[in-house]
């Protein structure tokens, strides 16, 4: 059975899928299904496609618009623009039984870390217990058991050198306070 990439689905069904998502498979049916194909089995949007010609221009619509379509910044209430978030590493150690730490490293997801692979890394690096954690605020981050806030910056800087992790994006986290963690 043949599947329509974009939405997953044999073509005699996309037929039923919203328009949006239908449109979106326009371009791979009309290319790999004829036109009388087309009439045929999606009489829901025949419109699209009574001639060739409607098909064509309902097709080069659709390039154009996906084209012209960028990132639009999010209003708040208020008119207010929200501010796109800066790529920063945190890292912050925190004390516990007065001489046990905890590292814990918030911000890799906006580089494109995955979050499980960086913490399996960590803890084998260290040969400590590392995991990732939701914290209250919704935002995961990984803990890593010991204090390790110099090295950790150092390996992810070495280890993910294509996301162009620099110094300047790390910062570490004391009494509420962000300081870089590099100085200098």
């Amino acid at each position: 059975v043949e599947y329509e990439p974009s939405s997953g689905m044999p073509p005699e069904f996309c037929e039923y899928l919203p328009k949006e998502d239908f449109l979106r498979t326009l371009p791979w049916l009309s290319e790999n299904r004829s036109l009388e194909w087309l009439q045929e089995n999606c009489k829901k949007y025949e419109k699209y496609f009574k001639t060739q010609d409607s098909l064509d221009e309902k097709l080069k619509n659709l390039t154009i618009a996906n084209k012209q379509k960028e990132e639009a910044p999010k209003i708040l209430p208020g008119g207010k623009v929200k501010k796109k978030q800066k790529p920063e590493i945190l890292i912050e150690r925190s004390v516990r039984n007065k001489r046990k730490c905890i590292t814990t490293v918030t911000g890799l997801d906006v580089f494109g870390i995955k979050l499980a692979e960086a913490a399996k890394l960590l803890g084998k690096k260290f040969a400590c217990g590392s995991s990732v954690v939701k914290h209250p605020t919704g935002v995961s981050q990984v803990e890593t058991q010991g204090d390790f806030q110099f090295e950790i910056a150092e390996l992810i800087m070495e280890k993910y050198k294509d996301k162009n992790i620099q110094e300047e994006h790390f910062f570490s986290v004391v009494k509420q306070k962000k300081s870089p963690l590099f100085k200098g």
